[in-house]
């Protein structure tokens, strides 16, 4: 179905459907604007899957301006501060040690054991995200400069899935033109009837 009169398309409607998301190393290149676009892109081995999310557990995005716009003497002109809270919520569903490593910045000894500050952690990542929508459309965003900001893990309960609940922050990178975030949108390949 096309766009009617309005503008209006159902087709063009983002249901996620299904997605995954990856951390690498805080310098790790991000990929190319070329090499994300592929269909068949695979994530580089530095960076780390961590697996299953909770159903409801999707990637959740915030981008909000902080601070009070500039605003001039002539009426009707501003400038955004430049200043702006950029996070990304998502629900781990898994509990391993590849979601350990990512939440707490540090790996386990041998014996599984690490030592916990709730306080949070220092480490920085490169964040890859992307989801499948119903319509076939593929959304990829990434982020160079990633920190954990809140660790939540659900509570306990009989026959409950223990998921951990965690935002991110989000900081501006070079490596993204000193933006916060580099964002594909594939459409479907033509067919050809």
């Amino acid at each position: 179905m096309a766009a009617d009169e309005l503008g209006n398309d159902v087709e063009a409607v983002g249901v996620p459907v299904t997605g995954h998301i990856g951390f690498a190393p805080f310098t790790t290149a991000v990929p190319t604007p070329a090499a994300g676009k592929a269909l068949d892109f695979v994530l580089p081995a530095d960076f780390k899957i961590p697996g299953l999310l909770t159903e409801d557990g999707g990637f959740e995005w915030t981008m909000e301006a902080d601070g009070d716009s500039i605003v001039f003497w002539q009426d009707g002109y501003s400038l955004p501060s430049g200043l702006a809270n950029v996070e990304l919520k998502v629900k781990f569903a898994q509990t391993d040690e590849t979601v350990r490593s990512i939440i707490r910045g540090k790996t386990a000894d041998a014996n599984g054991y690490m030592t916990i500050d709730g306080g949070g952690t220092s480490a920085r990542y490169v964040a890859f995200t992307e989801e499948i929508f119903k319509n076939g459309v593929i959304r990829r965003r990434v982020a160079a400069n990633v920190g954990v900001k809140s660790v939540k893990e659900d509570k306990s309960e009989r026959g409950k899935v223990l998921g951990y609940e965690v935002t991110f922050s989000i900081s501006r990178s070079p490596e993204l033109e000193n933006q916060h975030l580099g964002e594909w949108l594939i459409p479907l390949p033509a067919t050809t009837p």
